[in-house]
């Protein structure tokens, strides 16, 4: 298979790692201000 070939459509693979990516970003983003929030109330 050429590389790149069916790039048009998504595996189920790619999606869950995609939805992976985007929860641990989301979990960074709230371990850094949550406690900054924590300190502010």
């Amino acid at each position: 298979m050429a590389f790149g070939e069916d790039k048009h459509k998504k595996t189920t693979f790619e999606k869950v790692t995609l939805i992976i990516v985007v929860l641990m970003v989301l979990a960074t983003i709230a371990g850094l201000v949550l406690p900054a929030i924590s300190a502010i109330m």
